[in-house]
């Protein structure tokens, strides 16, 4: 805070953003940086503000507050879910060339093209993007009052973490899912998040004739989250369930998804620029919460801790692809912090002596031009080592430990 740039918090729906810009305010309140009478906050959800839907309204809002509330000093400016009003930008740009040096303005959103198409010219080189995620499972266990800030921690507490992490996979990291008891009950709340986010978010904002092809999409990429798929396939799959649709509509209704934030996107790695334009990708969800819409959370254990890798690596500021060769071989995660050199990610629940040759050999595939990144498998046992594999070094990895980022 304190820089002139626009700050706006992104995220999927109710992960956490009024919360956290509302505690920027009161910390700046109690500080004394801003007086009461200096914060504008508006949720432009509220249905108080429903007939706030242009950057006129918008103006007749701020100026109200300039001449009825505002005194001399720093101003805060926080607009909440601002893509609820069309034009919004250009409202913004406004405040921002006429009272920029003595106001500072944090929007929120839960669509990504608060960072594209919407602002076009009017924002660009203006903004700083915070994207938020739902918790981690190290602050899923913070929020539960648990400290791992060691490997001696770990091991103290190692039944109970078991049994949290295992409740993390199952019920996710949305915040107000924590404190709700029953699993009936969670499951009711994070339904409702999905159908906001399909009704509100794409079958309005996109106009969506096809409401009920849309929901079976979402469910049928939720139950598969981490299966290789192609635009085509999931055509087909819809004919098949007696849904009449065409690729060019599935290819828009995922484009739509991933930009609720509710859907995350894993593309095929190559160097070779002709499958840039491969439609084969991978689709996870941006809580593990989400799986259990649409499987039991005792169902393919193994689905869901790659869930989890994928996401902690998304969180850690990764470029993150899948690797497959030819013959269908397969390897989970080849990601990229910072630079050219990939770190490449095999995880399961254990690792058998029966499928070493399977899941060890998919490290074959690791790219000479990949850099010097390491090996990873990841896995629920407690051994943990370097192996050497057919002259491939691979560290062997609690998956745990790793989430917890514990050597």
């Amino acid at each position: 805070m304190g820089s002139r740039p626009i700050k706006i918090v992104t995220g999927f729906r109710r992960s956490g953003k009024s919360f956290l810009v509302q505690q920027v305010a009161r910390r700046l309140l109690d500080a004394g940086q801003i007086l009461p009478a200096n914060l504008l906050y508006l949720n432009l959800e509220d249905f108080r503000l429903m007939e706030v839907n242009s950057p006129e309204r918008l103006n007749r809002l701020y100026e109200l507050f300039l001449n009825v509330s505002a005194k001399p000093g720093k101003r805060l400016l926080i607009f909440d879910e601002i893509q609820n009003v069309p034009d919004w930008d250009r409202f913004i740009r406004t405040i921002y060339e006429r009272d920029g040096e003595t106001t500072e303005i944090i929007l929120t959103g839960s669509n990504s093209e608060l960072l594209s198409s919407e602002l076009g010219s009017n924002l660009a080189g203006r903004f700083v993007e915070f994207p938020l995620m739902p918790f981690s499972f190290q602050e899923f266990l913070a929020y539960r009052g648990v400290r791992v800030m060691a490997t001696a921690d770990y091991y103290r507490q190692r039944q109970a973490l078991s049994r949290l992490f295992t409740e993390y996979l199952s019920h996710g990291g949305l915040p107000e899912v924590f404190d709700i008891p029953a699993q009936e009950a969670r499951l009711s709340y994070l339904s409702g998040i999905v159908s906001k986010v399909i009704l509100d978010d794409v079958v309005r904002r996109f106009r969506v004739d096809n409401v009920a092809l849309l929901e079976k999409l979402f469910h049928y990429l939720m139950a598969g989250a981490g299966c290789v798929i192609t635009f085509a396939s999931l055509a087909r799959r819809a004919k098949a369930l007696g849904i009449k649709t065409k690729t060019e509509t599935i290819i828009a209704y995922c484009g739509y998804l991933l930009k609720t934030f509710a859907l995350c996107e894993v593309n095929r790695f190559s160097w070779k620029q002709n499958r840039v334009f491969s439609d084969t990708r991978k689709y996870y969800g941006i809580d593990p919460g989400l799986i259990s819409l649409y499987r039991s959370s005792e169902e393919n254990l193994a689905l869901r801790l790659e869930h989890a890798v994928f996401l902690e690596l998304r969180r850690r500021g990764a470029t993150v692809y899948y690797g497959t060769n030819d013959t269908g071989r397969e390897l989970d995660f080849l990601a990229a912090e910072g630079g050219r050199n990939f770190d490449r990610y095999q995880v399961a629940v254990t690792l058998t002596a029966d499928d070493e040759r399977r899941e060890l050999g998919a490290f074959a595939l690791a790219d000479p031009y990949l850099g010097n990144g390491e090996n990873f498998f990841l896995s629920l046992d407690e051994g943990e080592e370097v192996r050497d594999w057919q002259g491939v070094a691979i560290q062997r990895r609690h998956l745990i430990k790793w989430l917890l980022a514990l050597a």
